[in-house]
């Protein structure tokens, strides 16, 4: 037997004062094609233009006063000290010849600029603006290794709209993690990617899930629009 699950989107109404824009791993490593990620989700990015309609949400976003919190990923020299087990995506990226997100110590940027752990060109004048909540790096799949849950709660933020570029790995965790906190989620599918491997689309897989366990499945033109409707 199956069922088929659709989201009546109007029951997650946006605020300003209890609404934010949430994203994961806006970086080189995974939005530009110098970034040792890039590669296993090129074709989703440019299929969907997620690079695009990733900065229109946070455009959008800036223009009309909600908040943006960005949970980025890093490592540094002392996360290989790690002897416990890890999982095959992080064993491989963290075994990677320069390292994946990789900081050389959290108050030291030397080589930091335009690495794999920096911020795109494109997305610095929102990420860096002085209002942007940038979080402390998860260190793993989850917002329970950072502060992402402790920010949205001092704002007294209930209500998440999420994108980012790893959609079955980060961006699903993080959003698992928020809704078991009690926050309502809408994901943004066309903000999002995710690759393949011989088990089959990564991206679909997430989609499933979404569809299963979220509060809305927005397009980015849904949510921009839902956005500049807020009066407040």
């Amino acid at each position: 037997m199956s069922f088929t699950f659709t989201h009546n989107n109007e029951e997650m109404v946006l605020d300003k004062k209890h609404t934010a824009l949430v994203l994961a791993d806006i970086q080189n490593e995974f939005l530009t094609d110098k970034g040792s990620y890039y590669h296993l989700i090129e074709d989703k990015l440019k299929e969907l233009n997620v690079v695009e309609n990733i900065e229109r949400l946070i455009k959008t976003a800036k223009e009309n006063d909600f908040y943006v919190i960005h949970s980025p990923h890093y490592y540094y020299p002392s996360d290989l000290q790690w002897i416990a087990p890890r999982n095959p995506i992080t064993d491989y990226l963290v075994g990677l010849p320069n390292g994946f997100v990789f900081r050389k110590d959290p108050l030291d940027l030397e080589g930091f600029i335009n690495s794999g752990a920096d911020y795109p060109e494109q997305f610095k004048k929102y990420l860096m603006d002085g209002k942007t909540s940038n979080t402390s790096p998860h260190k793993g799949l989850s917002c329970l290794s950072n502060d992402l849950i402790k920010q949205l709660r001092q704002r007294r933020v209930e209500k998440v709209i999420m994108a980012g570029p790893v959609g079955n790995l980060c961006l699903e965790n993080h959003m698992r993690d928020l809704i078991e906190a009690g926050f309502e989620v809408a994901m943004v599918r066309d903000a999002i990617a995710a690759g393949k491997n011989e088990e089959g689309d990564a991206y679909t897989a997430a989609m499933v899930n979404f569809r299963y366990i979220a509060n809305a499945l927005w397009t980015t033109d849904e949510a921009v629009d839902k956005l500049k409707a807020v009066v407040a």
